[in-house]
Parts: C-alpha cells; sequence; structure tokens
C-alpha cells in the first residue's frame, strides 16, 4: 500500500492584501476565506459562489456590455441584471425616493437616503453609514419640533383638520399638529 495516500498536505493560502494567511471561517451566509490579520485587514472571500435565481429574461440589452437584461432573485429581493454575470456586473438600481437632500440631524455631514433592509423594508438613512448610523423607520419632514427644536418630524396620519407628526428624536417623540 502507498503511505503517501496517509500523509496530511495542508495547502495555505495568503492574503492579497498583507500577505497573512487565510483562515477559514463561517457566516451567516456560509463558509468564507478570512485573513488572519483582522481585524487590522478586512479581507475576505466567500467559497460558495452567490447565485441568482433568473426569473425573467427581458427584451431591454444591457448599457454596459450588450447583452440581454433578465429579472432576477437574489438575497436582498427581486432586481434586473445583466445576463452575462460574472463577466459583466451591471445592475439597474431603484431610484432615491427623497429627492430633496435632508441633512442628517445626528452627523451634520451626510444626508438622508433611501434604504432597504434585511427583509426589504424600506427606511432611511444616513449616506454616512457606517461612521454614522442614523435611521428613520418611515419618510422624514423637515419640520421642527416645537417642544425641543429636532429639525425632523414624521407623519402619523392626515385628517380633514390637517396632519398630525411626531418629533422624529427619539427621546422626544411629542405629537403635534399642523392644521390645513
Amino acid at each position: 500500500m502507498n503511505s503517501s495516500l496517509f500523509h496530511h498536505t495542508k495547502q495555505e493560502e495568503h492574503c492579497p492584501k498583507c500577505g497573512s494567511i487565510l483562515q477559514m471561517k463561517q457566516g451567516k451566509k456560509g463558509l468564507f476565506l478570512g485573513c488572519s490579520a483582522y481585524p487590522q485587514c478586512d479581507y475576505l472571500r466567500p467559497l460558495q459562489r452567490v447565485e441568482h435565481k433568473v426569473l425573467k429574461t427581458l427584451e431591454e440589452t444591457c448599457p454596459q456590455c450588450g447583452d440581454l437584461l433578465a429579472l432576477k432573485q437574489g438575497a436582498f429581493g427581486m432586481f434586473i441584471g445583466c445576463c452575462a454575470y460574472p463577466q459583466c456586473d451591471f445592475v439597474v438600481h431603484e431610484e432615491q425616493k427623497i429627492e430633496a437632500r435632508i441633512p442628517c440631524p445626528e452627523c451634520g455631514k451626510g444626508h438622508l437616503v433611501t434604504r432597504r433592509g434585511r427583509q426589504g423594508k424600506t427606511f432611511y438613512g444616513c449616506n454616512s453609514f457606517p461612521h454614522c448610523k442614523f435611521s428613520l423607520p418611515s419618510t422624514p419632514y423637515e419640520m421642527p419640533c416645537p417642544q425641543c427644536g429636532f429639525p425632523l418630524a414624521l407623519l402619523k396620519n392626515e385628517s380633514e383638520t390637517g396632519q398630525h407628526m411626531q418629533c422624529a428624536n427619539k427621546t422626544c417623540r411629542h405629537s403635534f399638529e399642523i392644521a390645513k
């Protein structure tokens, strides 16, 4: 019997960013290779290729490569992307729902943009994420709170008499009405 079959052959792969050894790790989306120098180096590479299920091939062509576009199902919901993926990574993005650039009241540097959570629910957060983690569950309005002066309010409901607003400040949450 050949004894070379029973010898342990360990393959080491090195990080392309810093040269440290890559380690196999388990995450919520499966196995991946991560740099052993983490958190100084944040390189990672998934071991399973993320597949997107093609629901329908569309008649429109990709502006980057000229191939057809397709309606696909991915980890974060449905989207339109190029059929030539992974060679072409074109994806049609949704338009931003907030047209007015509302400045972030927490950091003052960024502005609020429309985002989608893991379950597909829309929320509004600072575009300086992860440095600023300010977020709101519904559409913000530039309207100062009469009690604390916070610059944003959330619309709770509308009636014939006016709009019922709530302060977007999590420590205040003062409700007030604006007459029509």
